[in-house]
This record gives structure tokens, sequence and C-alpha cells, in this order.
């Protein structure tokens, strides 16, 4: 593989980590439609491993009716470079088969003359029935990524400058274009070794507006005088490496004449002209990036809080399902015991003879009918089951006006997926008995012979 095809492949360190960051599914692509770079929770939408979406094509994550439609936008915003549709909705299927709606939002970027498509997804299947939660969200992250676009579409511009100047070196240092200069969006700096010390010779507008000196201040500053002492140490290796490799990076906080201290991000190379030692370089003010990134991790932080509490309900929630299907089979099991001691009783009142005994069995006999009789601990069920299907018997009795207490009853053990035999023991009625109530709320229900009672029921 030649450079310029590993220059199309790779993706910026920096441009990496913003994707790591995002609150959302971020991704980019190369301009040939390949997955790059992605953060964890795209792995986790779709369901695939790292190794298993490296370099898979956009069209391999569409679903087949939305592919085309997709594959088209796809290529207009790398012909165009400008995004018509600030979002695009279609539907994408998980490495299990699940097709899930989605919405994303993408831009075209360019970073050291390479394309990328950087996009985000919103999985919209938890939004459906709230619209101005998803706008609110969709409007979040668009604000985000716009940001994201602009810092570095000024990288772009930067690097573009510098290509020139690289190109359009003068023979004296002092001819270099200040219109060329000034249009950089950061600042230039250009310094002469003399005496293994460094001298400020040429700088941009920004420079001085950004910095704070005036021209006369800044010539011949020294770059120890930019930076505190701590800082300088790191700066002052990035310099040596300017001359030992040709270039040099480096995030550092410049000190301002104010004594304001502002991260940026520089990048140096060396020139020599006429025996003469130079290395000139480009910084950027990063504030704003690193703004953007702590906001990026603070809503990182919040979802997975809302994530966590998410969770921590859901398990409330099943812990009181479970708790709800064990009172109602309790009660069932209760009413079989006192069924089962009543019958032992008649076994026992026909074989003694005892008159005092029959008595005292008699009397046994009808406390446990007394018993089977009251009504099977309903209330302390509906308590238990209202917390769980809060809404359950104000949406069916409203569809459903017609349906009785006792079918509004019966409609409750199915609604917590209970059989007809456990339905029975619990309300103490025959088979029989349980097959005519449903029919009557089938009936009610204007369900045909093909509709599952349950699964209308679970509707609820």
């Amino acid at each position: 593989m030649n450079k310029a095809s590993k220059n199309i492949i790779e993706v910026p360190f920096s441009l990496k980590k913003m994707i790591y960051g995002m609150p959302e599914n971020a991704y980019v692509f190369s301009k040939e439609g390949k997955l790059l770079a992605w953060n964890k929770n795209v792995e986790t939408l779709t369901g695939y491993s790292t190794k298993e979406l490296k370099n898979k094509f956009v069209s391999e994550f569409v679903y087949a009716s939305d592919k085309e439609r997709i594959v088209k936008k796809f290529m207009e915003l790398l012909a165009e470079g400008e995004n018509k549709e600030p979002f695009i909705e279609y539907h994408i299927h998980q490495k299990s088969g699940n097709v899930i709606p989605v919405v994303a939002m993408r831009s075209l970027v360019v970073v050291d003359g390479n394309n990328y498509i950087v996009g985000i997804i919103i999985n919209i299947s938890n939004f459906k029935n709230n619209k101005v939660k998803l706008k609110a969200q969709i409007a979040k992250i668009n604000h985000l990524k716009s940001q994201l676009k602009d810092h570095y579409l000024d990288i772009e511009k930067m690097n573009q400058v510098k290509i020139e100047l690289k190109d359009k070196l003068f023979i004296n240092a002092k001819e270099f274009s200040n219109k060329l200069i000034n249009s950089l969006p950061g600042i230039f700096y250009l310094y002469e070794k003399v005496n293994g010390k460094f001298y400020l010779k040429r700088w941009n507008d920004n420079f001085e507006l950004n910095i704070g000196y005036s021209s006369k201040e800044l010539f011949n500053m020294q770059p120890y005088q930019f930076f505190t002492k701590n800082e300088f140490m790191r700066v002052e290796k990035a310099i040596m490496q300017v001359f030992e490799t040709g270039v040099s990076q480096i995030y550092s906080h410049i000190v301002t004449k104010k004594g304001e201290q502002i991260p940026y991000f520089y990048e140096a190379y060396k020139f020599e002209n006429e025996g003469n030692l130079y290395f000139m370089g480009v910084g950027l003010n990063i504030s704003q990036q690193n703004k953007l990134e702590k906001d990026l991790s603070k809503s990182q932080i919040e979802k997975k809080q809302e994530q966590h509490e998410k969770l921590k309900a859901y398990e409330i929630i099943e812990a009181k399902k479970r708790e709800l299907i064990t009172t109602a089979l309790q009660i069932g099991k209760t009413s079989k015991i006192i069924k089962y001691t009543i019958n032992h009783i008649d076994e026992l009142i026909v074989k003694n003879h005892d008159t005092n005994i029959c008595n005292d069995l008699n009397h046994i006999k009808k406390n446990l009918e007394a018993q089977s009789k009251k009504p099977d601990n309903w209330e302390d069920f509906k308590l238990h089951f209202t917390e769980v299907h809060n809404d359950f018997f104000n949406k069916l009795k409203e569809k459903h006006p017609s349906l009785s207490k006792t079918e509004l009853k019966f409609s409750a053990y199915l609604r917590i997926h209970l059989s007809s035999y456990q339905i029975s023991s619990i309300l103490n009625i025959t088979n029989e008995a349980i097959k005519k109530t449903r029919y009557r709320i089938r009936k009610k229900l204007d369900l045909s012979t093909n509709d599952s009672l349950e699964d209308y029921i679970s509707q609820f």
C-alpha cells in the first residue's frame, strides 16, 4: 500500500479522540464508505465487536429497503460537501437480526486533505412516544457536531496555509507574505536559531491580538517568555525535536501579556536559509475544543447515570413482577390447602361415630368453608399489581367499559401470564367456569378466533 492510500484510511488522533467521547453513537467513514473509527456506543447498538466492525461498509448496516437511498445520500454529501438535510431517518439491522429505527446527522470533515464522513446516530425506538424529547436530543447533538466541524475546518485551513508556506519559502525570511500568514485562523511564528537560542522574527496579526504584546515588544522575544516554567520544559523538548526530526507537535498553554493561560495546539517544522536555521509553525486555540470535550464528557456521564437509573428501575419492576406472581400463586396454594383439608374432614366424619368429635370437625369445616368463600385477598394483590401496571385497569376499562369487576380481575391474572389452571386455583372455580369467563371476555373485547386473548391483554 502506498503512502497516499495510508493517509486515506488513517484517522487523525484528535478526530478519534472527539469521536470516542461523543455521548451518542458516533463514527467516522472514509470517502470509500469504510468504517474507520467509532465509539463503544456503536458496538453496543449494533452488537458487533471491535474486530467485526473494522472496515465494514456503510451499506452493510442499512436495512435493505433503505439501502439505496442512504448510499445515495452518502455520495451526495461527498460530492457537494454540504448536508442539505440536517438529519435523515432510516433503519439499521443489528448483528442479532433485529431492525431498529435511527436518526443520523452527518458532516463532511476535511483533515490534512483527506475527506471523512463524521456522523452521529440516535436510536429513536426509545423516543417513539416522546417527539419533544427526541427533538431536544437532536438539537443538543447537532450543536456539538457543528462545533466539532468548525474546529476541523480551522485545522484544514491552517494545514493548507502551512503547505503553501513550505512550498513558497523566500530566500530572505523577511519576505514572507503577510497576506498569507495573516489568513491563518491561529497564530503564526518564526524563530531564528542564534548561538543555541531562539529569537522571534516573524508572526501574524493574530499573535499580537491574542497574546497582547505589541509588534515592538514581540521582536526577538524567546519561547520561554510565553510559557510557565513547567510548561516550557515540555515546549523546549518539542523545539529540540523539530531540529532532530524536522517536525514536532505539542499541546501547551501560552501565557498572554496579562498573565492569562490559553491552551493551544502547536505544530512546527524547521528550515534552513543561507546557512541560518529557523523553525516556524502555527498554533490553534483549542479552548473551544477543550470546552466541547468537557461538555461531551459531561453528557457521557449524564447518559451513564440515566442508563444506570433505568437499569435500577427495571430491576425494581422485575422484582415487583416476581413478587406479584408469588403473591397470586400463594393465594391459589392456600385455596388448595383449604379444599384438601375440607375433603379430609369429610372422610374423618364418615369414619368417626363420636358425636362430640364430629361436631368439632363440622365446626372446623364450616370455618374453612367460610374462609374459602371470602374474597381471594384481592385487595392485597391489586395493591401489588398497580405498582407494576399502574394504568392497566383504567386503560382496559376505558376501552372496554362493559367488562365486569370479575372480568377485570380475571384479565389482571392473564396480564401477569398465569395459566388457566393457576387462575382456577386462585379464584376457587372450575375449569369449565374458566372457559366461560374467557369466552365472555373475548366477546366483549370483540376478538376473532385467530386473536390471542393473552397477547391483547398484554397491550394494556
